[in-house]
């Protein structure tokens, strides 16, 4: 699984996807992304079609 996450240092909603997945001790790896201007901002919507963040990603299934 791939978490793909904002900075936790001021992401409060990205850590606590984080630290959920640490908990559980599941084996998944972080993407960390920015969102700061346009370019990054288009960029995470590739990725998450809601352009929001945390997003689990397992195999074809975005959560």
């Amino acid at each position: 699984m791939e978490l793909i996450i904002g900075p936790r240092t001021y992401s409060t909603w990205s850590l606590r996807g984080w630290l959920v997945m640490k908990r559980t001790g599941a084996d998944f790896t972080t993407v960390d992304v920015r969102y700061e201007t346009q370019a990054q901002k288009a960029a995470l919507r590739q990725i998450s079609p809601s352009g929001f963040v945390p997003v689990l990603k397992h195999g074809d299934t975005l959560i």
